[in-house]
Protein backbone atom coordinates (compact mmCIF):
# COMPACT_ATOMS: atom_id res chain seq x y z
CA UNK A 1 0.00 0.00 0.00
CA UNK A 2 1.22 3.38 -0.58
CA UNK A 3 1.44 6.03 1.66
CA UNK A 4 1.15 9.60 0.81
CA UNK A 5 2.52 12.00 2.33
CA UNK A 6 0.28 15.58 2.52
CA UNK A 7 2.05 19.10 4.05
CA UNK A 8 -0.07 22.08 4.50
CA UNK A 9 0.48 25.37 4.84
CA UNK A 10 -0.79 28.26 5.87
CA UNK A 11 -0.66 32.19 4.98
CA UNK A 12 -2.18 34.47 6.96
CA UNK A 13 -0.96 37.90 6.52
CA UNK A 14 0.11 38.99 10.06
CA UNK A 15 0.42 35.88 11.88
CA UNK A 16 4.25 36.07 11.64
CA UNK A 17 3.72 39.74 13.61
CA UNK A 18 1.46 37.78 16.02
CA UNK A 19 3.69 35.11 16.65
CA UNK A 20 6.46 37.99 17.95
CA UNK A 21 3.94 39.57 20.04
CA UNK A 22 3.34 36.42 21.69
CA UNK A 23 7.03 35.57 21.62
CA UNK A 24 7.65 38.62 23.26
CA UNK A 25 4.61 38.95 25.96
CA UNK A 26 6.55 35.58 27.42
CA UNK A 27 9.88 37.31 28.18
CA UNK A 28 11.51 35.04 25.12
CA UNK A 29 14.20 35.62 22.84
CA UNK A 30 13.62 34.68 19.20
CA UNK A 31 16.91 31.86 19.93
CA UNK A 32 14.69 30.66 22.73
CA UNK A 33 11.55 30.77 20.80
CA UNK A 34 13.15 28.66 17.91
CA UNK A 35 14.89 26.23 19.87
CA UNK A 36 11.83 25.12 21.89
CA UNK A 37 10.19 25.12 18.32
CA UNK A 38 12.92 22.77 16.66
CA UNK A 39 13.89 24.96 14.25
CA UNK A 40 16.48 27.31 13.21
CA UNK A 41 16.49 31.09 14.42
CA UNK A 42 16.92 32.40 10.76
CA UNK A 43 13.91 30.30 10.19
CA UNK A 44 11.78 31.91 12.61
CA UNK A 45 13.29 35.45 11.68
CA UNK A 46 11.94 34.90 8.19
CA UNK A 47 7.99 34.02 10.16
CA UNK A 48 8.12 37.12 11.90
CA UNK A 49 9.33 39.12 9.73
CA UNK A 50 6.83 38.22 7.15
CA UNK A 51 9.03 37.43 4.81
CA UNK A 52 8.01 33.69 4.40
CA UNK A 53 4.69 33.53 3.86
CA UNK A 54 4.20 30.16 4.34
CA UNK A 55 3.89 28.19 7.44
CA UNK A 56 4.14 24.46 7.43
CA UNK A 57 1.47 23.27 9.46
CA UNK A 58 4.03 21.07 11.67
CA UNK A 59 5.92 24.82 12.10
CA UNK A 60 2.93 25.86 13.37
CA UNK A 61 1.86 23.15 15.70
CA UNK A 62 5.78 23.35 17.53
CA UNK A 63 5.36 27.13 17.75
CA UNK A 64 2.00 26.89 19.51
CA UNK A 65 3.61 24.21 21.46
CA UNK A 66 6.89 25.90 22.16
CA UNK A 67 4.15 29.48 23.13
CA UNK A 68 1.80 27.29 25.21
CA UNK A 69 -0.95 29.06 22.73
CA UNK A 70 -3.06 27.63 20.29
CA UNK A 71 -2.26 29.66 17.05
CA UNK A 72 -4.89 27.22 15.06
CA UNK A 73 -7.90 29.79 17.01
CA UNK A 74 -5.43 32.48 15.56
CA UNK A 75 -5.41 31.15 11.93
CA UNK A 76 -9.20 30.63 12.24
CA UNK A 77 -9.82 34.34 13.32
CA UNK A 78 -7.56 35.97 10.63
CA UNK A 79 -9.41 33.64 8.00
CA UNK A 80 -13.15 34.51 9.14
CA UNK A 81 -11.57 38.31 9.09
CA UNK A 82 -10.27 37.62 5.63
CA UNK A 83 -13.21 36.19 4.35
CA UNK A 84 -15.70 39.15 6.05
CA UNK A 85 -13.50 41.19 4.18
CA UNK A 86 -13.28 39.73 0.64
CA UNK A 87 -17.41 39.67 0.85
CA UNK A 88 -17.50 43.16 1.03
CA UNK A 89 -15.87 43.49 -2.14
Amino acid sequence: MNSMLVTLSVDIPGLGIRIRQLREAKNMSPTQLAALAGMSSANLYRIEGESTKSIPRETLKALSKALEVDLDEEVKAALVKALAQDSKK
